[in-house]
C-alpha cells in the first residue's frame, strides 16, 4: 500500500484546522483541491477516512492512525534531508529564517550579520511572523528557521512536528511614567497600579491576555484606555504620563526612551524565546548554523 505523502500532509493540517476551507486556505490551495487530494487518500488507504459533521469533518479511527504516523514519517524525510546535505563540503544554500520584530532586532540582525561573514555560500531570509503563523510556516515548508516565543500564564505553544530550543528567558516589566510615585518600589507590586490607566498591545493578544490575567491576579481589572501595535507608541504614551504598562524586556531596551522600568513583585512574569526548526532537520548544516549564530546572538542576562 502506497500514501502520497503530499496528501499525508493535508491530512495531518486537516486535523489541526477541522475545516477543509480553513485547511485550504492554510495551505494556500482551493477547499474542492483539498477535498479531491483526501478522496484519493482515501483510495490510498481504502477505508473511510472522513465523516461529515456539519461544516467540520470528524477523523475516524483508520484517519487518526495516518496522522499519528505522518509525523513520524515527515520527522524522517527531514531526517534523511538533512543527512544528505551534510554530505556537501561547506554550508551553502538558502535559510528562510521567521521571527518576531522585537527578536529580529535583538537576534535575527546580528545572527544574520555573523551568517554572512563566516558562511558566504548561506543565503539567509528574513520575514516577520508571529509564533503561531512561523509554526505553521514550518510545517508547511514556507521557513526553515524561526524565532518564537511563549508566555509562563499562557498554554504552551503547539509542537508537533516542529523542535524548540530554548534560546533565552526574560522577564516581563512594568513600565511607569519618569517621576512616578512608585519608582521607589522595587520590585513593584501590580496591586499598586490598580488605579493606574493601562496602556496595552492592540493586536498581540498573547501579551494582552497576560498582562489582564496578571492583573486579575493582582486583584483588579486593568482598566485599558490606550492601545497601539507599536511598542514605539506605547512607550512614548507611558513617557508622556498617560499611563503604565507591561513589556518584555527585550522590547524596552533598544527604545530610545526615558521610560523607567521596574520588576514585578510577587508574580513571575516571564517571556521564554526559542528556535524552532522542523523535527529531523537539526543535522541540516544551513539550519544549524543560522541556529548557532542566534544562540550566540543572546546577550547575557542583565
Amino acid at each position: 500500500m502506497f500514501y502520497e505523502v503530499r496528501r499525508l500532509r493535508l491530512l495531518r493540517e486537516l486535523a489541526a484546522y477541522g475545516t477543509i476551507a480553513a485547511t485550504a486556505q492554510a495551505c494556500s490551495l482551493t477547499p474542492s483541491a483539498v477535498s479531491q487530494q483526501l478522496s484519493l487518500l482515501e483510495r490510498e488507504a481504502g477505508t473511510p477516512l472522513l465523516v461529515r459533521d456539519g461544516r467540520r469533518v470528524v477523523l475516524t479511527e483508520a484517519a487518526r492512525v495516518l496522522v499519528a504516523s505522518t509525523e513520524r514519517v515527515l520527522e524522517e524525510l527531514e531526517r534523511a534531508r538533512a543527512e544528505v546535505s551534510a554530505l556537501r563540503e561547506g554550508v551553502r544554500g538558502t535559510v528562510r529564517l521567521s521571527s518576531f520584530p522585537s527578536a529580529a532586532v535583538a537576534l535575527a540582525a546580528p545572527a544574520i550579520a555573523a551568517c554572512r561573514a563566516a558562511h558566504p555560500d548561506l543565503r539567509v531570509q528574513l520575514d516577520e511572523r508571529e509564533p503561531e503563523e512561523s509554526l505553521r510556516g514550518l510545517r508547511q515548508h514556507t521557513c526553515d528557521v524561526a524565532l518564537v516565543y511563549e508566555y509562563n500564564l499562557l498554554p504552551r505553544l503547539p509542537d508537533e512536528g516542529v523542535l524548540l530550543q530554548r534560546l533565552l528567558e526574560e522577564p516581563l516589566m512594568a513600565a511607569l511614567p519618569p517621576g512616578h510615585e512608585r519608582l521607589g518600589d522595587s520590585p513593584l507590586a501590580l496591586a499598586d497600579l490598580a488605579d493606574e490607566p493601562w496602556i496595552a498591545p492592540r493586536s498581540d493578544d498573547a501579551l494582552r491576555t497576560v498582562l489582564e490575567r496578571a492583573c486579575q491576579q493582582a486583584g483588579f481589572e486593568p482598566r485599558l484606555d490606550y492601545a497601539s501595535d507599536d511598542f514605539t507608541v506605547i512607550m512614548s504614551l507611558v513617557e508622556a504620563g498617560l499611563g503604565v504598562s507591561l513589556v518584555p524586556r527585550l522590547v524596552a531596551e533598544p527604545l530610545s526612551t526615558d521610560v523607567p522600568l521596574c520588576e514585578v513583585a510577587g508574580l513571575r512574569l516571564t517571556r521564554r524565546i526559542s528556535v524552532a526548526a522542523r523535527a529531523g532537520a537539526a543535522r541540516d548544516p544551513a539550519v544549524a548554523a543560522v541556529t548557532a549564530a542566534l544562540r550566540d546572538a543572546v546577550r547575557p542576562p542583565i
